[in-house]
């Protein structure tokens, strides 16, 4: 069963910035809510045109958004994940081989953060192991 969820969660997506690792400073004011996700400009789908998937979280849900404008879709792995809205990746991280539902994995999580120009951020999140296209200090476009 563990292996199940592990392998569930690892081809989420979620497009929200949270994380409990207490390196990530600008995570952690997301997660504190001195720093607020910008819920007023429609962002594109994280994925590329003419693709289509299923959303299996939305925004606030119960489950692990809460107070969060976050989605998540079930894609498979090796997807290509694509910026919903143009930006500088800020922080990466792509060496985690954990995962998992449990607090105490969160700090394992495989993750890009975009910063916009107007300094709001998007996280993408749950990418496997060595599977980020881009670094930090990349510009990136939908």
């Amino acid at each position: 069963m563990r292996y199940v969820w592990f392998l569930l969660v690892s081809v989420l997506l979620v497009s929200c910035a949270v994380s409990n690792n207490p390196i990530r400073s600008e995570v952690r004011r997301l997660q504190k809510g001195v720093d607020h996700e910008d819920t007023s400009y429609v962002y594109d789908l994280p994925y590329e045109e003419g693709k289509s998937y299923r959303m299996v979280q939305g925004y606030f849900s119960s489950f692990t958004h809460k107070e969060r404008a976050a989605l998540d879709f079930k894609m498979k792995r090796g997807s290509k994940i694509c910026a919903a809205r143009g930006g500088v990746v800020i922080r990466m991280k792509e060496d985690g081989d954990r995962g998992g539902l449990k607090r105490k994995l969160r700090a394992y999580g495989n993750y890009v953060i975009i910063q916009h120009a107007d300094s709001s951020r998007a996280g993408y999140w749950h990418i496997q192991k060595d599977g980020a296209l881009v670094n930090v200090g990349d510009t990136v476009k939908p």
